[in-house]
């Protein structure tokens, strides 16, 4: 159990299917936590099963509710979607509390928006896209990026061996309506849903090897990526196995998916792979933001301000930590 004194964390929307890893993983590290977000019934069902955690209902559009729901907080954690709605009001009621903000969005519409946005308060930190897409594609390219001149292409390639939605990830991608952020020429752009992405082979680790996959994927990574580190093109590959059922994953478990995620450096006419390998998509999105919120806590951060993973953690240490089956950094 956390001590009285111990730095608090609200998490918003905790009863969200990634949620609900987060406030996981933040209580077996003795976090003290707020339990906040728009259902007040299921906040309480929640905290039920996690005893000495405090449950703030809070709608998003009452500055009111948002502020007594942080009241006396160090960071807040949004896991409520659709993320197109939730993360202005939680910035900004972050701010007003002086606390650290950060999230486990993956849409990159979302991602782009948010780093277009004002600078924090100097020592504050604004973390969006914590999450599978958008932090681990980030983190891999940064341990990889090195010294030297700017790349020319940093390529990302993500392999599923299958993946059920959650409700959360089928409405963002509706939202999206096929529109695709890409990076070309040194600048962000917006594709049009009209025409289908195009598709390439990319060479996977195993267990995927060679397959065909989708390119343009909009990962938030585009976004992360483009934001700190030097290149032309950040071109993206998605495979994804044929998935048997569209229902949402079972009860909150952790499942059995598997996903390895490549990201290529490409510079003077070399290319230097890494990767990373593990389960669940959504449940390591919710050890990604654990981590990061443990290290803001600790102090632990290279940068804040308004930053990506990348940016905010030391890369390599960070990755070494998290749940996975294989990470090759060499």
């Amino acid at each position: 159990m956390p001590s009285p004194s111990a730095p608090t964390v609200a998490v918003y929307g905790a009863y969200g299917h990634t949620a609900q890893f987060v406030v996981a993983a933040l209580r077996r590290r003795d976090v003290a936590l707020v339990l906040s977000g728009r259902d007040a019934g299921r906040l309480h069902a929640l905290a039920a099963h996690h005893p000495g955690t405090r449950v703030r209902p809070a709608a998003l559009d009452s500055p009111a509710d948002l502020d007594r729901a942080l009241d006396g907080v160090v960071a807040v954690v949004n896991c409520a979607g659709p993320f197109g709605d939730t993360p202005p009001a939680l910035v900004d009621a972050a701010l007003r509390a002086g606390a650290h903000y950060l999230d486990v969005a993956g849409e990159t519409l979302v991602a782009w928006r948010m780093f277009d946005g004002p600078e924090p308060p100097a020592g504050v930190l604004v973390a969006p896209a914590l999450g599978f897409f958008g932090a681990l594609g980030d983190l891999l390219a940064t341990a990889a990026y090195g010294s030297g001149p700017p790349a020319g292409a940093v390529t990302v390639a993500v392999a599923l061996d299958g993946w059920v939605p959650t409700r959360g990830s089928r409405l963002a991608g509706k939202l999206r309506a096929g529109r695709r952020v890409v990076f070309t020429g040194g600048r962000l752009h917006l594709r049009s849903g009209d025409t289908p992405p195009p598709t390439a082979t990319w060479t996977f680790p195993p267990p995927f090897g060679a397959q065909e996959a989708e390119t343009e994927f909009p990962t938030a990574d585009v976004v992360t990526i483009a934001r700190h580190l030097p290149t032309q093109e950040i071109p993206t590959y998605l495979y994804t196995a044929p998935t048997a059922t569209e229902d949402d994953t079972n009860a909150h478990r952790r499942s059995e998916q598997r996903f390895v995620v490549e990201v290529a450096i490409h510079r003077g006419g070399h290319e230097h792979r890494v990767s990373a390998s593990g389960r669940d998509i959504y449940a390591f999105s919710a050890a990604m933001a654990a981590e990061a919120t443990t290290r803001v806590l600790q102090g632990n951060v290279k940068a804040t301000g308004l930053v990506t993973a990348g940016q905010a953690f030391a890369a390599a240490d960070f990755l070494r930590t998290l749940p996975l089956d294989h990470l090759n950094l060499s």
